[in-house]
């Protein structure tokens, strides 16, 4: 089976700290707009999975994503699903007719669960250290962040990421796109980021969340390198509701883009 998914991509994080989002900055690398941020093209990938494999998928399933080109504000977008030999979905993205993003889900991994990860204070956001090798060494705990996830903002962010409503019960659900955005966050409130770029994921689902359930994101540095002139950080991560894990992985980002780095 196929599956083929037409939307309009947003660009959520206008008014973000992370100004590869805004205009202005994101032309000065050569991009033509602000970047729609890899957390919803995630989003948009995994709708195929919840919508071919139900409620299970988020309890049990496993997708990885990559994005390789970005998408921008007002793209008609289209999200391509397509079953493979070995049971998985191929996923993929495309935008002004280029390959923006790919991945692949899996219904079940049975894979021994992570145990969560250790806790760590959130620094006050004028204590944070800038972003470089020596303030993310492998092994660094980043703070710890903790919310409750209430039913109105994930209503928001579903529409905001043109997901079904009716997929996630109206919005009492967490879906995969708002925690992976936890990934973001616990990074970005550790250390002071300049642009930087959400580069791939690969995450495991356990649990559902619902609306009331207090979040807890841990996070840790596990690799900090330099690849064509960029600098990424690697993280590993657990988010859990009161010890109850609901979704760990692996999460990539260009922390110092080449551009940024030549321009001192």
């Amino acid at each position: 089976m196929t599956q083929h998914r037409t939307l309009i991509a947003y660009n959520t994080a206008t008014a973000s700290e992370n100004r590869i989002h805004a205009d202005d900055v994101a032309s000065r690398f050569g991009f033509t707009g602000g970047l729609v941020p890899g957390v919803d093209v995630f989003a948009y990938m995994a709708h195929a999975p919840r919508a071919q494999w139900g409620l299970d998928w988020l309890s049990q399933g496993r997708i990885k994503a990559k994005f390789g080109k970005p998408v921008y504000d007002g793209d008609e977008t289209t999200v391509t699903a397509e079953d493979q030999p070995d049971g998985t979905l191929s996923i993929a993205v495309q935008a002004r007719g280029l390959d923006c993003a790919s991945g692949t889900a899996w219904r079940k991994d049975d894979t021994p669960l992570p145990s969560l990860l250790p806790e760590a204070e959130v620094p006050r956001p004028e204590d944070r250290p800038d972003a470089s090798m020596e303030s993310l060494p492998v092994g660094k705990v980043l703070g710890t962040l903790k919310e409750i996830f209430f039913a109105d903002v994930g209503l928001s962010n579903l529409q905001n990421t043109r997901e079904d409503p009716a997929l996630f019960d109206g919005g009492n659900l967490v879906s995969p796109g708002y925690m992976l955005r936890r990934a973001n966050y616990v990074l970005a409130r550790s250390v002071k980021l300049g642009p930087w770029i959400h580069v791939e994921s690969d995450v495991r689902l356990h649990g559902l969340i619902s609306d009331g359930d207090l979040l807890e994101t841990r996070a840790i540095v596990v690799a900090n390198e330099e690849k064509n002139g960029h600098l990424i950080v690697t993280l590993d991560f657990t988010i859990a509701c009161r010890e109850r894990l609901a979704m760990s992985g692996r999460h990539w980002a260009i922390y110092a883009p080449r551009q940024v780095r030549e321009l001192g």
